[in-house]
């Protein structure tokens, strides 16, 4: 199956490129006639839009990282859970890395997510290098939330809890760097 580009929607079409992106981008200079029709025959030809290019003119991945010692961990898992759900529900797509409690390697995974296109970092675990790690975060070119977990012996629902409160407290940071405010 051949992979469906702008410039094909627009050859298909007989609209410009700029009228077909704009289409997509259900613009209010482009007639509803002819959005519909672009519209139409992208989703016909199952068009998915490339999310490198919408990054690098929006500025924004809509990608966060998650940073966690462990995924098979229950405590973990359970927080993945919300902060994955919640950040579905407001289009974002979730990066998970693990760093195996080695206590470099947290600064190594936040390291190589420099250059990834990352809009926003969360790390999580029970070590005392968290305290160091989020003392640095604020060098770091993305907002960063830190969250030592003290006890490890709550209920999944609870650990649940904590993974929305995190997800909701970056997206207040990205919210507050994106305004400005930050």
């Amino acid at each position: 199956m051949m992979e469906v580009t702008m410039k094909t929607l627009s050859q298909m079409s007989g609209y410009s490129v700029s009228t077909v992106s704009k289409a997509l981008r259900d613009k209010k200079d482009i007639s509803i006639k002819t959005r519909k029709i672009i519209q139409d025959l992208a989703q016909s030809h199952d068009f998915v839009p490339n999310n490198s290019a919408i990054a690098l003119r929006s500025q924004k991945s809509h990608t966060i990282a998650v940073i966690v010692p462990k995924i098979d961990s229950m405590i973990y898992g359970s927080m993945l859970n919300s902060i994955q759900h919640i950040a579905f529900e407001n289009g974002y797509r979730v990066v998970v890395q693990q760093y195996q409690n080695y206590e470099n390697d947290k600064y190594g995974c936040l390291k190589s997510l420099r250059s990834g296109g990352i809009d926003g970092v969360i790390v999580l675990g029970s070590s005392n290098g968290l305290e160091e790690l989020k003392k640095s975060a604020e060098a770091h070119i993305f907002p960063t939330i830190v969250k030592k977990i003290e006890d490890l012996s709550l209920t999944a629902n609870d650990y649940k809890s904590f993974g929305k409160k995190m997800i909701n407290a970056l997206f207040f940071k990205m919210e507050n760097r994106d305004n400005g405010m930050d």
